[in-house]
């Protein structure tokens, strides 16, 4: 085994000392382009807005010191205070006396005390609520429908002018003029 190792070393040394052909010529590659910052474009953009900025700070500071505000005019300007003309009161006339008070008849025992009746109003009373009739409710956490007057009806649907405001599993509230109700399933 050992001359088989003494015969690879020989031939990795011959081979270092072989001097090597020249490979193929490389072709001449042509030299990338210089990549241009973008820094010089935002620095310049940046300088405008600022001296743009600055010319606005100038021209407002200068306009607000030229121009004196209304309230501090000068006592020349200002128009003199006339006096108004007194007014003229006149005198209340008195009431007319009044007429002297009339004597009551002394009450009789025969006649009978007058009754005087008054109409009372009740005051308006609203109009019904729209009759709604609950048939069933597909309660779903994300899209809850029920059935009312046979039709199938989401939250914040209307039936006519009532509003559905919410549906929840076992009832359904319901809103008109103002007025909220409650309808509940019954059982059948």
């Amino acid at each position: 085994m050992s001359l088989i190792n003494d015969a690879l070393k020989r031939a990795s040394e011959a081979e270092k000392s072989r001097p090597r052909a020249p490979g193929p010529p490389s072709a001449m590659q042509p030299a990338p382009e210089p990549r241009r910052s973008a820094f010089p474009v935002w620095a310049g953009a940046c300088i405008v807005i600022l001296l743009v900025a600055a010319a606005a700070l100038v021209w407002h500071y200068f306009s607000q010191n030229g121009n004196p505000p209304p309230a501090a005019a000068s006592a020349k300007e200002t128009a003199p205070v006339v006096a108004a003309p007194p007014l003229k009161v006149e005198p209340v006339p008195e009431p007319a006396p009044l007429p002297p008070p009339v004597a009551a008849p002394p009450p009789s025992t025969t006649a009978s005390p007058a009754v005087v009746a008054v109409a009372v109003t009740p005051p308006p009373t609203p109009p019904p609520f729209p009759e709604l009739k609950l048939q069933s409710i597909f309660y779903n956490r994300n899209n809850p429908k029920a059935a009312i007057n046979g039709q199938i009806h989401g939250q914040n649907e209307k039936i006519g002018d009532v509003r559905i405001v919410i549906i929840t599993p076992d009832k359904v509230t319901v809103e008109w003029n103002g007025q909220t109700k409650d309808l509940i399933l019954q059982a059948q």
